[in-house]
């Protein structure tokens, strides 16, 4: 093929090749401005699911250390309702109790906060985070720390003798 027959068959490519790209442009123009089905509109607002109610009281979950392991110890999650107000520490084999921060209760009952690492003598407690679900006097809750699998607990409260 000779210069000028390359040169057409380029270029007749190259319109191929762009009318091809207009057509589906205009084919996904058309789609997307076809008018769509009216929505159903409810005629009540959703309603907001209620709040939980938390009693004032405290619960202690314990965890055991995992097996074979140096550094995955004991540990204790101790969480505290008072007037509406939840706050928690953690303690980590004997350590003393780290507070739990940005402690936050959903209105579902789940919740999550963290702990800073921290020294106690020469033993150095990990960051960690608590996560978990309050259901009526019960809470289930995991407690992940950095070297360690998530592990998993559960309590009833105990209510606050004033």
């Amino acid at each position: 093929m000779d210069r000028k027959g390359r040169i057409m068959v380029r270029g007749s490519l190259r319109f191929l090749f762009i009318s091809g790209c207009v057509l589906v442009q205009v084919a996904c123009q058309s789609t997307v401005e076809a008018p769509s089905a009216p929505a159903a509109v409810s005629a009540l607002p959703a309603a907001p699911a209620p709040a939980i109610q938390l009693a004032d009281g405290t619960w202690t979950v314990r965890g055991n250390r995992v097996p074979g392991s140096r550094f995955c110890g004991e540990w204790l999650v101790r969480l505290t309702s008072a007037g509406g107000q939840l706050s928690g520490t953690v303690s980590h084999a004997h350590n003393t109790a780290i507070p739990i921060q940005n402690l936050v209760l959903m209105p579902d009952g789940s919740f999550s906060g963290t702990t800073q690492a921290s020294m106690s003598g020469s033993r150095r407690a990990p960051p960690s985070t608590v996560t978990g679900r309050f259901s009526g006097d019960a809470v289930s809750l995991t407690f992940d720390s950095e070297r360690c699998p998530p592990r998993q607990g559960t309590a009833i409260r105990h209510t606050t003798v004033g």
